[in-house]
């Protein structure tokens, strides 16, 4: 057993959330890295309080600087000297200018290759063996940081090691040139953070061979690219993607030699040989290379990311065989918020405004038909054809009242929540429940809109990312982020429905990591959460009183079949072809796969 030093108070600090005084107590840890130190607190969760040890801002890797930038990360190795994990450790650089507020307060660097531990209890000991979920934060690959996510409630009040990590993100994370080998830092971060838990966490009184992989978003994504690399075998057992996963469209490049060859002509390092620009990049001031893009993201670099993440789960290839047989081992849970696809209303309604036109009363048939619909299918497939425009208007137009207002908005957030979130949540858990072996497979849709984001008032169910508060606890660290960006109510404040929901969500999440079943040992509420399959895809609708009617089958079937199905169908037999100006009527008679292969054949 490694010895556990408590000192007494070094300060006293006011919960704001919860606003009791608590004595903050150093503590100190003997590693195989060398000594450690923490702290311990009292937190509190719906009246109740107890003991979590924290240790923030500890080194997994060298700092990515000077020759080690744009190149993969080395083990930290030992301290040389006593580490102080009492406070966290900076962001990593991130994409400008900051669109984010909450972002704003936080320090950005290059290093910033750090991981936060916290621990339940007031006695750290080998022979806890604690379940341990490590959350890889989302925000685009682009933005956020690990410090925003405090583990203390999710920690202490369900018996788990919550682990939060820093990984590079933009530019300096997924660089790519498109060969072999290149890119993807950001994943190698990631996989060598969860490396430093493997190694370290037994010291700390986690159990290595039960860790679970979580994440929101971008953050979603991630962990299930860990999840589809044969690699980390041995390295976790679970994962939990919300609303994020790799087989979405924003978690790809489809082309990065482009995108590389055109930031290094716009930062001036356009040179002839890769290792020249190498040197060009790693000599530059690190600002200098900070980029306003949000289009960094993962790549297939035949070495992390072996192919495209779709043709990888199908296991056609040896390749994707061996992926395939790895994803199969590999506990999950998988779902998306009801109104996931809300994240896109900021911009129309920065867009509608130009043209004084209020949101609130419903969107124009004419900006859905000639902005949104063009512009989600070039996102997502780099282009489009006139046929499979008008077929997506179609298929998400009210006929009952196809030109009102208010129905085109709705129509309008289930176009974005299908292409960026659903289709490819759904088509990850199919694939999954379709190949796994004793592994376990569970969906859900979170539909609770919290009290303390009341705004706008038109939205039903939840939006982007509402899921992860609960599942945090309502931590305070929270506050700033509900606040500034998503319009919480300010102060904030919570009800006794937002906590019973947080409590269940929080009991849900650390069951599964203990046992890969979200039901047990912990009773979580009064229904039961049935395991998705293949013929039956049971889901749970998760709200905060749930009963025997929140399990559903078969989530979004006819839109989920309309894009795997028919969709590719289109494209594959409709390419770019234009259409005449009577085209658009052709949508009101679109019923049938048929009869569009007989319009589609018509223009080719």
């Amino acid at each position: 057993m490694f010895p556990c030093k408590i000192r007494l108070s070094c300060f006293l600090q006011l919960s704001l959330m919860t606003g009791v005084l608590t004595a903050l107590h150093e503590i100190s840890v003997s590693t195989n890295v060398g000594t450690i130190i923490g702290n311990m607190e009292i937190v509190e969760f719906d009246g109740e309080s107890r003991y979590v040890q924290r240790f923030l801002g500890i080194p997994y890797a060298k700092p990515p600087v000077g020759e080690r930038r744009f190149e993969r990360p080395e083990p930290f190795g030992k301290f040389s000297d006593t580490h102080n994990a009492t406070f966290h450790r900076p962001h990593c650089l991130q994409t400008i200018p900051l669109f984010y507020e909450h972002l704003e307060d936080f320090d950005k660097s290059e290093d910033c290759l750090y991981l936060n531990l916290y621990i339940p209890g007031n006695t750290t000991s080998r022979e806890n063996k604690f379940a341990v979920m490590i959350y890889v934060h989302g925000g685009s690959y682009a933005i956020g940081g690990a410090d925003i996510y405090s583990g203390d409630i999710l920690s202490t009040f369900n018996d788990v090691i919550v682990v939060t990590v820093n990984y590079r993100l933009n530019v300096f994370g997924f660089l790519s040139n498109g060969t072999k080998s290149s890119g993807n830092f950001g994943l190698w971060d990631a996989r060598m953070a969860i490396q430093w838990v493997h190694d370290h966490i037994r010291t700390f009184g986690g159990d290595p061979e039960r860790v679970t992989l979580f994440g929101n978003s971008a953050g979603g994504s991630g962990v299930m690219y860990q999840a589809m690399n044969p690699k980390n075998k041995g390295l976790f057992q679970r994962i939990i993607s919300q609303s994020g996963t790799s087989l979405a469209f924003w978690a790809s490049q489809r082309n990065p030699s482009d995108l590389y060859f055109q930031y290094i002509k716009d930062v001036g390092c356009d040179l002839i040989e890769f290792e020249l620009i190498a040197k060009c990049l790693r000599n530059k001031p690190a600002e200098e290379l900070q980029t306003e893009s949000f289009n960094f993201v993962p790549s297939v670099d035949r070495d992390f990311v072996l192919q495209e993440p779709a043709s990888l789960l199908s296991g056609d290839s040896l390749a994707g065989k061996s992926v395939s047989e790895f994803f199969a081992e590999i506990d999950l849970i998988d779902g998306v918020t009801s109104s996931d696809g809300a994240v896109s209303v900021p911009t129309w309604q920065a867009q509608l405004e130009k043209k004084n036109i209020d949101i609130s009363m419903g969107v124009p048939r004419s900006y859905f038909e000639k902005v949104q619909v063009p512009a989600r299918l070039t996102g997502v497939f780099g282009d489009t054809s006139a046929v499979l425009t008008e077929t997506v208007i179609h298929q998400y137009t009210d006929w009952a009242r196809p030109d009102d207002p208010v129905a085109t908005r709705e129509n309008m957030i289930d176009l974005e929540s299908d292409t960026w979130f659903f289709v490819p949540a759904i088509e990850a858990v199919q694939k999954h429940s379709a190949i796994l072996k004793k592994s376990t497979s569970f969906f859900y849709v979170f539909d609770q809109k919290p009290s303390f984001v009341p705004i706008p008032k038109w939205l039903k169910g939840a939006t982007h990312t509402m899921d992860v508060a609960y599942v945090f606890g309502l931590h305070e660290s929270l506050e700033r982020k509900l606040i500034d960006d998503q319009d919480a109510i300010e102060p904030f404040k919570v009800t006794q429905d937002d906590i019973k929901l947080s409590r269940s969500l929080m009991a849900m999440w650390s069951n599964f990591a203990k046992s890969g079943n979200p039901n047990s040992p912990v009773s979580t509420a009064t229904i039961d959460w049935p395991q998705f399959d293949s013929k039956d895809q049971k889901y749970l609708i998760l709200s905060v009183n749930m009963t025997s009617q929140s399990v559903k089958n078969h989530p979004m079937a006819t839109r989920v079949a309309f894009w795997k199905d028919l969709v590719p169908v289109l494209r594959r037999r409709c390419k770019v072809a234009p259409l005449t100006s009577d085209a658009p009527m052709l949508s009101v008679w679109l019923s049938s796969t048929a009869l569009i292969l007989f319009v589609c054949s018509i223009f080719l």
